[in-house]
């Protein structure tokens, strides 16, 4: 199981990470989506800010940045 990090970040700046053990790469993307839309619906502050969910992986390296602002909300 590969271990990605996740990050919540408002420009360059990491606001608050966090880490989650999973599958692999698609999975690790999926994880940011649910993220960002759990953020959209439930952290107001970091609507409007160019705030996104960056995944990196066990290379350091951003692997995929998903959107807060843009996150498709659950019904």
């Amino acid at each position: 199981m590969s271990a990605f990090r996740f990050a919540i970040v408002d420009d360059q700046r990491i606001i608050e990470p966090t880490g989650q053990p999973v599958e692999d790469r698609d999975q690790a993307i999926a994880v940011a989506k649910r993220l960002a839309i759990d953020l959209a619906e439930t952290r107001q502050e970091y609507l409007g800010r160019g705030c996104f969910v960056s995944v990196i992986g066990n290379d350091a390296r951003e692997i995929h940045r998903e959107s807060i602002d843009s996150a498709e909300k659950s019904s």
